[in-house]
């Protein structure tokens, strides 16, 4: 159950929506500082409400699709927002799509530009977001049984006794290394010398980084309706590892020409993957081994990440 933060008349405002708001208006205030230095105010004053608006229906459009059982019928859950839920995914193809759109109708002639504003808005919205799960059940892991403090674990009640048991408090650390992935990102995007694109790029390769392993912990993940084996939050992340991986390899190839030390480094990164997509698959058949598998999938993802950002650091500065 959610709790309520407010009461008027018979209108409820929950706790979990103001958290959602305030890390909306975050993502806001810093798309807009970011962006506006380089980019047109007309641009960012279409884009705000265009993406706010494509966020609600992606995020409930996927919801459904995820999590049919949950609603009456496609209509009702792409009409009536009363009750239902939202995927996160949602928010990242309407960023995509409002940069698409803003280029198309000749507001924005570098959608990668405020793509990387919006990357850095996104990150520390998703931050703030995730603390909403304060006030529900979700986002949450496996029974600990001897931790039961934060960051680590947090109390949920039990739907059937209405006893307090305490989870992983996934949601607490997914905003922790959301934070860590942020101070990184505005580090990057002030400091270094980058091509329009490269913050976003590099966004996606840190935070991919922590849903791969952080995704398996949760015990609501959302599945593909034809699979049940990885969430689609992993597998959406490991899509977007490997295709920022093989852009930063085109460029050093384009660059710098063919040479023999990239086939071994190419063969350990699909080591790495193969290591980590194991070790989801030993961790769903051993649940007790579950700080061994996910300290192992960790490390094999950290190490692929350190790979792809070794090939940009080869090609950072060249020219656009």
């Amino acid at each position: 159950m959610e709790k309520i933060a407010f009461i008027y008349g018979n209108t409820f405002i929950y706790w979990n929506s103001v958290v959602m708001t305030m890390a909306a208006g975050v993502a806001i205030c810093l798309f807009l500082a970011f962006y506006l230095p380089s980019g047109k105010k007309l641009a960012a004053a279409v884009a705000v409400p265009l993406a706010l608006v494509l966020s609600v229906f992606f995020g409930r459009l996927f919801h459904w699709y995820f999590r049919p059982d949950g609603y009456m019928s496609f209509v009702k859950a792409m009409t009536d927002y009363t009750s239902g839920g939202y995927a996160l995914m949602g928010c990242f193809a309407a960023c995509g799509a409002t940069a698409g759109i803003l280029k198309l109708v000749g507001l924005e002639k570098h959608p990668m530009r405020m793509l990387d504003a919006m990357s850095l808005g996104g990150c520390a919205g998703i931050c703030v977001g995730r603390l909403a799960c304060f006030f529900s059940a979700a986002d949450r892991g496996q029974l600990l049984k001897s931790l039961r403090t934060l960051p680590f674990a947090y109390p949920v009640n039990n739907v059937v006794t209405g006893a307090p048991e305490y989870r992983l408090a996934t949601f607490v650390i997914q905003s922790m290394v959301t934070a860590v992935v942020f101070g990184a990102l505005v580090g990057f995007f002030l400091l270094a010398k980058r091509k329009r694109g490269d913050a976003t790029l590099v966004f996606l390769l840190l935070y991919c980084l922590t849903q791969a392993v952080l995704d398996s912990t949760r015990y609501d993940s959302l599945y593909l309706r034809s699979n049940g084996f990885i969430s689609a939050v992993q597998l959406l992340s490991a899509v977007a590892l490997v295709a920022v991986s093989v852009v930063f390899s085109l460029r050093l190839v384009k660059q710098q020409g063919m040479k023999l030390w990239y086939y071994p480094a190419w063969t350990m990164m699909l080591v790495l993957l193969g290591g980590a997509g194991y070790m989801e698959y030993y961790v769903q058949r051993h649940g007790d081994k579950g700080l061994f598998s996910y300290t192992i999938m960790t490390l094999c993802l950290s190490f692929f990440v350190c790979l792809s950002l070794f090939f940009y650091s080869r090609t950072a500065g060249a020219e656009e």
